[in-house]
């Protein structure tokens, strides 16, 4: 069997196990024999914890490891759900791309690293943990000792140093409700939550953050709006849903203080449901080192640091005093949509990438 054949059957077979959050053990059976017949020890730890987004279903996490090793690569097992996703869980190919629900965020990182531990006899430690997608307690509660840790997510092959915090959080407006033709006899409460919305995006504090190792981007998102009936009603109530990034160097708190504020100018129902602060990650640290060197070994370039939008496992580990970058292959943009998808010849240098860093580790 070909490499290339090998590492397409390896994405097929974890793409088409679907593994929603709350279901990753459903991969623990084939992940367990795999690395087994690669000369892992495997155990499962179970995870007692629950976050409020993610309260029932079995949560563990599947530790793997390989000689002594004090190199840890972490990736999570969980998918974000099929929602409209025209084919969630049949892997269709397009040229370079593979397509299907978690190809990219990350069963086609998993695919790769598997492929890589079958080329190499060198020592690791692999741990595919649970609930990152929701809540982060796989990666919070995962048993380890380790020097460093390479979390896999898409990065376009770059090394992930500094992550952006996030405020999130649901407003509920109040308004009244008037005949449609005479909006001025009412109070309109999908504008009420239009000009929230709005106040934040333009808002200082928000607008004017910026950071050099982020491109210049939107920071909130409307991820919900919900009010109204038809033209001819002036809507009462509205829901807004929304997420705003916090770049390094700013405060997650002094945003969600803000948006407090707003909240009750508009007079309304507000609940902050998450407020994270932005992580960093000296790039001199040795696992970054390791990963710039393994890139520079396979592409013929060192790769310049990069920061994340999102939160990731790494955000856990650093938290914990142990310096973890993430790298994978993909574009994040594209994870979580309708046509998620990862080119093949990147999995296939990553796979090579991986291979390096456990050589140099060991």
């Amino acid at each position: 069997m070909t490499v290339e054949h090998q590492l397409r059957e390896l994405v097929r077979i974890l793409v088409e196990t679907p593994t929603p959050t709350g279901n990753e053990k459903a991969l623990f059976p084939f992940l367990t024999e795999y690395l087994k017949s690669h000369g892992f020890g495997v155990t499962e730890q179970e995870v007692t914890e629950r976050h409020p987004l993610t309260p029932t279903g079995e949560y563990s996490n599947l530790v793997a490891k390989r000689g002594e090793s004090r190199f840890l690569i972490s990736a999570h097992l969980d998918t974000f759900p099929a929602y409209s996703h025209p084919q969630p869980y049949t892997l269709r190919e397009e040229g370079d791309r593979l397509i299907a629900r978690g190809v990219v965020d990350i069963k086609g990182q998993i695919a790769a690293l598997l492929l890589a531990v079958s080329l190499t006899d060198a020592p690791c430690q692999i741990a595919f943990v649970c609930d990152e997608e929701r809540g982060g307690i796989g990666s919070r509660n995962l048993k380890f000792e380790s020097e460093g840790v390479l979390v896999l997510e898409p990065t376009d092959l770059k090394p992930v140093v500094a992550h952006a915090g996030a405020v999130e959080g649901t407003a509920l407006f109040f308004g009244k409700a008037a005949h449609g033709s005479t909006p001025h006899w009412g109070e309109n409460a999908l504008e009420k939550a239009i000009a929230f919305a709005d106040a934040l995006k333009t808002h200082p504090l928000i607008a004017d953050q910026r950071h050099p190792l982020f491109e210049r981007a939107p920071l909130v998102t409307i991820g919900k709006l919900e009010g109204g009936s038809e033209a001819m009603v002036v809507p009462n109530k509205a829901l807004l849903n929304f997420d705003i990034r916090v770049l390094p160097g700013y405060s997650a708190k002094a945003v969600s203080d803000l948006v407090s504020d707003f909240g009750a100018k508009f007079k309304a129902e507000l609940k902050i449901d998450d407020v994270a602060e932005p992580v960093t990650l000296d790039e001199n640290e040795k696992v970054v080192k390791a990963i710039k060197h393994a890139v520079a070994s396979i592409a013929g370039q060192e790769p310049s640091a990069v920061g994340y939008w999102s939160w990731t496992d790494a955000v856990n580990y650093i938290q914990r005093g142990v310096p973890a970058v993430v790298f994978g292959a993909g574009h994040l943009g594209v994870a979580h949509s309708d046509e998620e998808w990862v080119k093949f010849s990147d999995l296939l240098t990553l796979s090579q990438i991986l291979v390096k860093v456990m050589e140099i580790w060991a």
